[in-house]
């Protein structure tokens, strides 16, 4: 009986701990860009709204410490996001809501970096099947030092690291909300 009591415990504690689903993989279409996918337990025209709501970055993204819109109009705008070791990204989003897609670029670096996330409905009622795509490439005197195998896996650990963020802050909310 001993043996089934840690079974259980050792099964609900894996199940709790689980990693969420998520699939990363390089696109068919283009070698600088990774694509990936998870589910939020969210409408879908909720969790577009959150996310294209940029206060909330700061929530769903624990690195960044500061949102600053410095411009918006309709479905486009001007961000810059503060992080915590200080470092700032300007972004230009360009966002879809009918086709609930929240598209940026980033403005300042030296790498040329856009991303997009749709939100579609998920296979079931209440969710989000959340699909990412990340373009990063550099060219020039830049290009000589960084290899496309260490972009990709850039590419690669930032759509996994943002997918869990996402699918975490959703599950928060989700469980926030149901109460």
């Amino acid at each position: 009986m001993r043996n089934v009591i840690a079974l259980a415990i050792l099964l609900v504690t894996a199940t709790a701990n689980a990693t969420p689903e998520i699939s990363v993989s390089a696109s068919a279409t283009h070698d600088a860009i990774t694509e990936g996918e998870t589910t939020l337990s969210a409408e879908p025209e909720v969790a577009y709204a959150a996310v294209a709501d940029y206060a909330q970055w700061s929530a769903m993204f624990p690195d960044i410490h500061q949102v600053i819109v410095t411009s918006r109009t309709a479905g486009d705008a001007r961000v810059t996001l503060v992080h915590r070791d200080g470092n700032r990204d300007n972004l230009h989003f360009r966002n879809q809501p009918a086709a609930r897609m929240v598209w940026f670029e980033d403005t300042g670096g030296r790498a040329e970096v856009w991303a997009e996330l749709v939100f579609l409905p998920g296979d079931r009622p209440g969710t989000t099947r959340l699909h990412s795509r990340l373009y990063a490439d550099v060219h020039g005197v830049a290009s000589l030092f960084v290899s496309d195998r260490k972009l990709r896996t850039l590419r690669e650990q930032r759509v996994r690291d943002d997918l869990t963020r996402l699918h975490a802050f959703f599950a928060r909310e989700g469980s926030v909300a149901g109460r």
